[in-house]
């Protein structure tokens, strides 16, 4: 049951990364889609299906929301840190000038498999008082943060500059 749970919402993150365009660049929903080709937009293929898979988890096992919560911020941030990690480390640790699809394919699934895998483990322990508003509270800003980075510019930054070969704008389909 945890495997297909882990399996559907990897594929949910799948599908997300590629509806920002087709349905038609809602301003609603930017705080869900990727609307560039930057790693921080990337994250957000992470963040969302393994806060829904750990839910999941939590519901059909009848955890407090507490666990979940802490769960969820766990996972989530190894997934931050570990496909950050990997995109910096082969962009420019070794150097690579642009993005490689493979890499970035294997990225995400890397991501999900480790912050799934530490997210259960922080799930099934009862969490610390305080744990759970504290986790909460970062969750939060998290996605409170992913429209107000969605919606400005791309920066010069390496964390929110577009990664499109062609060099347009994704958000805007301008050069």
């Amino acid at each position: 049951m945890l495997w297909g749970i882990f399996l559907v919402f990897c594929i949910l993150g799948t599908v997300q990364h590629f509806l920002f365009q087709p349905l038609g660049r809602p301003r609603a929903l930017l705080w869900l889609l990727p609307v560039s080709e930057s790693p921080w937009e990337h994250y957000k293929l992470s963040f969302w299906p393994l806060g829904g898979a750990l839910g999941t988890v939590a519901l059909l096992t009848g955890l407090p929301f507490s666990a979940f919560v802490c769960a969820w911020f766990a996972g989530a941030g190894h997934a931050f840190c570990t496909m950050l990690g990997i995109y910096c480390f082969y962009r420019w640790g070794l150097g690579v000038k642009r993005p490689v699809l493979w890499a970035d394919i294997g990225s995400y699934y890397i991501t999900m498999f480790l912050g799934w895998r530490l997210g259960l483990r922080v799930l099934l322990q009862p969490p610390r008082p305080g744990a759970a508003l504290f986790a909460g509270l970062a969750l939060l800003a998290c996605a409170l943060l992913f429209p107000s980075a969605a919606a400005l510019p791309p920066k010069k930054y390496p964390l929110f500059r577009e990664e499109t070969k062609n060099g347009r704008n994704q958000r805007t389909t301008a050069s």
